[in-house]
């Protein structure tokens, strides 16, 4: 269990106050409501080069090699592996029509 301690900030009016955090300049705050938003703009800037494939992906939209263990990009790698193995499949079916 983790516990943040909330910081507080005394008025002239004798009143209590929430200190505010200061986020410096390009850091994304967490607490605000559109914090996923910014965070995909911000990873739809950042492109990377892949060995691999010998292309550019950005960190939004990640090739095969890179895909990060979210339940979303396991199911477009198992979608992948899907595909693969059935365009194996098929050529595998081609070669044994033609060699008959």
């Amino acid at each position: 269990m983790v516990v943040t301690l909330i910081e507080w900030e005394h008025l002239d009016s004798g009143k209590w106050k929430v200190k505010s955090k200061k986020v410096r300049a390009g850091k994304i705050d967490q607490d605000k409501p559109n914090y996923a938003q910014r965070v995909e703009r911000a990873f739809k800037q950042i492109w990377i080069y892949c060995e691999s494939c010998k292309e550019k992906y950005c960190l939004a939209r990640p090739c095969m090699h890179h895909l990060s263990d979210s339940p979303e990009d396991r199911a477009r790698y198992d979608a992948y592996k899907k595909k693969q193995k059935t365009a194996k499949s098929e050529h595998i079916n081609s070669q044994t029509l033609l060699d008959k």
